[in-house]
């Protein structure tokens, strides 16, 4: 697998708060060779709105810009598994990137997806460069007009619909952009990592998952390092003298390869982001239950402004299973109550008849029809 590069002129390590995990984001359904659909996710850690679509340098656009939580370079990661289409080393900097097959939309959509991202200081792809969902792609920057700096240091963003769009096109108002645009907030899921400093007004999904496909690492042995890099040599002394907590489940936020020798995986830790080695006799891969995995993210991290929203979905969600249960308690015990007025009733009983008896049974149990 790719080895991730983190040497970067504008970047400092992504301070990721809280959970999602994009290997959490793994789909929920099959597609090409038995394989499980992604869900495109946003790519930022930070959701900070600064220039909305059809605006400004945007008219007649469905780009947006983003700021990410600060006035640095924050890190932007593959949204899906794609490939990059095209990488320009003038203009703006623009790389697009497109899916390897076809991605779940927020909005529902199925289909290829192509993103435009612009403006990053230093490349770090190259086109034909094959990316896993969660790995790096590139920075926010300022690059712009063929030289560094020109702008604040943010993501310009598009979205398409489709592949085989590496390239703009100018529209009625003179802005230049990718064909087939689609909004961002319709295209890009929130993976519950993500904190929105300012979302621009704009509908955003958050993706809750309510499978059990979420990844955890599950600390076994105090032995268990944590690094701010895959590599031996990073180990973070700063946190609990370089070692994870024993019988802890730390969110993933992907699974980043082999490096060293060692596979290893991106968590969350004390709401900022760190490695781990997968070995065998110190940590394990597991999955939780939502109510776990909710509690076990929020443990590692505040989910900012969002830890109410996702206390309200996860709610919803069981909701929603409560009444799926109920359901079908009712409808075994419908069966069941009809057989015994029909017997009671012989094959003489009618309708009416099965329906008033069922009715006092159930009045009898102390519920309503």
């Amino acid at each position: 697998m790719r080895r991730v590069n983190l040497s970067r002129k504008c970047t400092s390590l992504p301070r990721w708060n809280n959970l999602h995990s994009w290997s959490a984001s793994l789909p929920r359904w099959g597609c090409k060779g038995g394989q499980a659909m992604e869900r495109a996710r946003f790519p930022m850690e930070f959701l900070r709105v600064t220039q909305g679509p059809n605006v400004g340098s945007h008219a007649g656009s469905k780009a947006m810009d983003f700021g990410g939580k600060d006035t640095g370079c924050d890190a932007v990661y593959a949204p899906f598994t794609g490939r990059v289409a095209r990488v320009r080393t003038d203009s703006s900097h623009e790389t697009y990137f497109e899916s390897l097959e076809p991605v779940e939309y927020a909005d529902g959509t199925v289909d290829y997806m192509t993103v435009t991202l612009m403006h990053d200081n230093v490349l770090d792809v190259r086109a034909g460069q094959v990316l896993h969902q969660g790995e790096k792609i590139g920075d926010e920057g300022g690059f712009g007009g063929g030289r560094p700096g020109r702008f604040g240091a943010h993501l310009h963003l598009e979205v398409s619909r489709g592949r085989g769009i590496a390239y703009q096109v100018r529209n009625a108002q003179g802005t230049y952009c990718t064909p087939q645009q689609v909004d961002v907030w319709s295209a890009l899921w929130l993976g519950m990592d993500v904190q929105v400093l300012d979302g621009g007004g704009c509908p955003w999904k958050r993706d809750i998952k309510e499978d059990d496909n979420m990844k955890f690492l599950k600390v076994t042995s105090g032995k268990c390092e944590v690094f701010t890099a895959p590599d031996v040599n990073a180990v973070d002394k700063l946190y609990n003298g370089g070692k994870l907590t024993e019988g802890v489940c730390y969110p993933v936020q992907a699974e980043v390869g082999s490096s060293g020798g060692y596979s290893w995986v991106r968590i969350f830790v004390a709401g900022v982001q760190r490695y781990a080695a997968v070995l065998a006799d110190r940590c394990q891969l597991v999955t939780l239950s939502p109510g776990d995995a909710f509690a076990a993210c929020v443990a590692q991290g505040s989910a900012g402004g969002g830890a109410e929203e996702l206390k309200a979905q996860l709610e919803a969600a069981n909701a929603r299973a409560d009444r799926i249960r109920q359901d079908l308690w009712q409808s075994n015990h419908r069966k069941a109550v009809e057989n015994r007025c029909h017997a009671g009733g012989g094959r003489g009983a009618g309708r009416a008849a099965v329906l008033w008896c069922w009715r006092g049974l159930l009045r009898r149990a102390g519920r309503e029809f």
